[in-house]
């Protein structure tokens, strides 16, 4: 019996000796990690000091037989991309149309040195070198790749220096690249969905494919989803001003057309509306000046217009989707829709991020850079990357883009529009769940202000306090009625940097015709429409604003309803009828009742029309101007007696 308890004792101590030598190694093996990876230095994304450039205007000269001032916009673009700072890509759509188009015109010297750099370049992340170039965003893929193709195919020979391959077999690795963006556009969508900012970056390397490609399937491909870029450009506009709800939106983008609407010189030019008198140069004059392109005339009807239409539609995917559409992985396509969806974090793609950035050597890149404190030897092995996205829910989370199905109210006077019930709660980036456009000049939206506000006014971070949100609201939309729900918690998430205990909402007085603020009510006035917000709490101008509208709490609603002038009477009438209308807000169940119909929304559930549960898992598109269903090989629009029929891979199109 002494002898068990002895052996029975040095079994033990045996255990406890090997739990102490695991545990001395896996210490030793995270500290060796965070050691390693604290050593690894951050490269700045933006040159110490401003590189003169324009290469856009410098085409646009070119294009208009106007003498080139200065070659210096070109060559100081050209070192812009030597130094592989952050939107280089963005600098090569000019220069390829230049080179393309106008190689006659352009200086020997001048074009040395452009092709000097388009040789020396690095054009995607598994290429030689380290920079903090973005190039993972939806934009930027194209971006890259289009600009790999055109320089390869322009200098098929040369030895492109980065890496020894030459221009023929760039245009073969890059080929691949734009033919998976290329189909993933056309089976989901736009990520950055309704985006101006980033839809101007996506329709100039598409442009400039569809003009200079020798490639047929290429040409084709691109030429369908710019289709339906211009698609949703023309069904998400007002009178030209293209801001709707939004996968990405800065803050003029949110606030005014005037300012914030990129895609003005491409309205302009498709569908005549006179929304940029004083011209662009940008990167969007690839598009105007190209001439192997037909806008279909089905396009051009429906952006101009005028009756009242319910336009539906999905665009993206949910992170959730990714894994079981066989997107979660080191191939090129499934890290191209997993990151153009800017979805690092998330419990579902997480281990896979840090596995490509570790292979890449990108722990580098300025973007990437806070990764390699969980670029842990022991998490890898282990798989327990997953399991530490769900414990802490970090706010990187929100970063993601998901699925939009995207709900618009156009008439002739306004457009309001919705992502619906879109991620209720999480964190937010750069969304814009709702907005309601009345003019070129106005759009009004409320919103969680990730940030407050500080001496040096709005801050432009992602998210900050006039871009995107902190928390995202529960909102959704039935013709010209908008219901958002906040549910602010009171304890900041892991690395979330502030947490305000108020909403907002963009109120410009200075620019409406008539304001008034009475309590939990707010309501505006302009040429003819009358706007409105019914709050839980009251409103109030934040100290020293005429457009930053408050509501304190971290549990409140917003109603906002539009109409006009000829549905209402006098503003009085309206103001008198909204105040009338039944509101109540219990069980996280907000209801409000105007003009014979009921609208109802749980927080985090459903949403119900006349007591009739709305189904928001819409279709591609559902419109008056066409019906497609996801992920189908055919698409088809029609309107006002112009037709459009597009199959995708037997890449038909057919006009008329």
């Amino acid at each position: 019996m002494k002898g068990y308890k002895r052996k029975k004792g040095r079994r033990i101590l045996w255990i406890i000796g090997i739990i102490i030598v695991v545990l001395a190694a896996a210490g030793a093996s995270v500290y060796s990690d965070i050691n390693k990876n604290g050593k690894i230095e951050k490269i700045s994304a933006r040159p110490e000091e401003e590189i003169p450039m324009n290469p856009e205007k410098v085409l646009w000269q070119l294009e208009n037989g106007i003498a080139v001032e200065n070659w210096g916009d070109v060559t100081g673009a050209c070192d812009y991309i030597d130094g592989r700072y952050d939107c280089a890509d963005f600098r090569f759509q000019s220069l390829l149309r230049i080179i393309y188009v106008h190689a006659d015109k352009v200086d020997a010297t001048v074009m040395d040195r452009i092709k000097a750099s388009m040789l020396s370049f690095r054009y995607w992340m598994d290429q030689p070198g380290e920079d903090s170039m973005c190039f993972w965003s939806e934009n930027h893929q194209i971006l890259f790749a289009a600009s790999e193709y055109l320089a390869g195919q322009y200098y098929p020979d040369e030895v492109f220096t980065n890496d020894g391959r030459t221009g023929a077999e760039h245009m073969d690795i890059a080929r691949e690249r734009i033919l998976i963006w290329l189909e993933q556009r056309w089976l989901y969508g736009f990520t950055e969905w309704y985006s101006s900012v980033y839809y101007v970056e996506d329709i100039a390397p598409l442009a400039n494919l569809i003009e200079f490609a020798r490639d047929d399937e290429i040409v084709s491909k691109a030429t369908a989803i710019m289709d339906l870029l211009l698609y949703d450009v023309a069904t998400q506009s007002y009178n030209g001003t293209f801001i709707s709800t939004s996968g990405r939106a800065y803050e003029r983008n949110r606030k005014s057309g005037e300012a914030g609407n990129s895609m003005k010189a491409v309205i302009q030019d498709v569908w005549g509306f006179p929304v940029d008198p004083d011209g662009r140069t940008g990167m969007d004059l690839c598009f105007i000046y190209m001439k192997n392109y037909e806008v279909p005339g089905v396009i051009r009807l429906i952006g101009r217009d005028t009756d009242t239409a319910v336009i539906k539609a999905s665009n993206g995917l949910d992170v959730a989707e990714l894994a079981e559409k066989g997107l979660v992985g080191q191939d090129t396509g499934q890290i191209m829709m997993q990151w153009a969806m800017e979805a690092f974090t998330n419990s579902g793609v997480i281990a896979n991020s840090i596995k490509y950035i570790d292979e890449h050597s990108m722990f580098s890149n300025e973007f990437l850079n806070d990764f390699k404190l969980i670029n842990i030897t022991l998490l890898k092995k282990l798989n327990l990357l997953p399991l530490v996205s769900k414990a802490l829910n970090p706010v990187t989370n929100g970063v993601a883009i998901q699925r939009a199905d995207t709900y618009t109210y156009r008439t002739t006077d306004y457009l309001l529009a919705t992502a619906q019930s879109h991620h209720p709660g999480d964190y937010g980036d750069q969304q814009h769940p709702w907005g309601a456009t009345l003019s070129n000049e106005v759009s009004i939206f409320n919103s969680h202000p990730a940030k407050p506000l500080s001496d040096r006014g709005a801050l432009s971070g992602s998210p900050g306090y006039w871009v995107g949100n902190g928390r995202m609201p529960h909102s959704v939309q039935d013709e010209n009625i908008n219901l958002s729900i906040y549910r602010i918690p009171d304890k900041k998430g892991f690395m979330e940097k502030s947490l305000v205990g108020y909403t907002h909402a963009y109120f410009p007085s200075q620019l409406l015709d008539e304001v008034v603020i009475e309590g939990k009510y707010a309501f505006g006035r302009l040429d003819g429409k009358y706007i409105a917000f019914t709050a839980r709490n009251e409103l109030h101008y934040a100290e020293g604003s005429g457009d930053d509208l408050i509501q304190d709490g971290r549990d409140s609603y917003w109603i906002f309803e539009i109409s006009t002038e000829g549905a209402e009477g006098t503003f009085g009438d309206f103001i008198g009828r909204i105040k009338a209308n039944a509101v109540s807000y219990e069980d996280d169940t907000l209801t409000y009742e105007s003009n014979g119909k009921v609208l109802e929304v749980k927080f985090g559930g459903e949403f119900k029309v006349n007591g009739t549960t709305v189904d928001t898992d819409y279709a591609r598109h559902d419109s008056p101007y066409a019906f497609n269903d996801r992920e189908k090989s055919t698409m088809t629009f029609e309107f006002g007696g112009e037709r459009l029929y597009l199959d995708f891979y037997n890449m038909a199109r057919k006009i008329g």
